[in-house]
């Protein structure tokens, strides 16, 4: 396989378009709710359901937090091939979803808020879900490029993009996780004073 960085060169301009994709749904998504207030307060209802997880030993919830990005990342990297468009839904749906987020705890606790509630994970997560979301658009053009002309070495870029999911994306994801389970909490308390 190639190097990290060398192949995260070979994905930039996916990476681009992931970064646009999920920036441009968050924005959409705070409009939306700035806009209509009902929908943002539906979607956070959806997730006052998972209210339930922070009962939870702290190891059972890091492991938890892990398993669903992960599933997440593994979803858009290997869902990929299908021409690319779940990737391509997980950064817009993502996006709203935070945009939609953002807004209801912007305007009922502040930015500060926010910020100790998204940065300390959201730091390691954030990109590390991003570049699987590339990876998963690349696959997908290199799959359409594969059945239009032939052209692409797919077979290669899917052991490449599985071997990155397995020995760089879990990794930080975990490190994410255990961020987001013990410092997180941390920091949303100091903000919350």
């Amino acid at each position: 396989m190639k190097g990290t960085i060398e192949y995260l060169r070979s994905i930039r301009g996916y990476i681009l378009i992931s970064v646009i994709l999920f920036f441009a749904s968050a924005a959409s998504g705070f409009t939306a709710a700035e806009q209509n207030p009902e929908i943002a307060e539906e979607w956070l209802k959806e997730l006052e359901m998972l209210k339930w997880i922070t009962d939870l030993p702290p190891l059972m919830i890091l492991i938890l937090i892990f398993a669903k990005n992960l599933l997440a990342c593994a979803m858009a990297v290997l869902l990929g091939m299908g021409a690319g468009v779940v990737p391509v839904l997980v950064a817009i749906s993502n996006g709203i979803l935070v945009g939609m987020v953002a807004y209801q705890v912007v305007h009922k606790e502040g930015i500060l808020y926010l910020l100790a509630g998204i940065l300390p994970h959201g730091i390691v997560e954030l990109p590390t879900v991003l570049v699987s979301i590339a990876i998963g658009m690349r696959l997908g053009h290199l799959f359409l490029m594969t059945i239009i002309d032939g052209d692409g070495d797919l077979g290669e870029e899917a052991r490449a993009a599985v071997s990155f999911l397995i020995y760089r994306v879990a990794p930080l994801l975990f490190v994410a996780a255990v961020i987001e389970t013990f410092i997180t909490p941390l920091a949303i308390s100091l903000a919350s004073r």
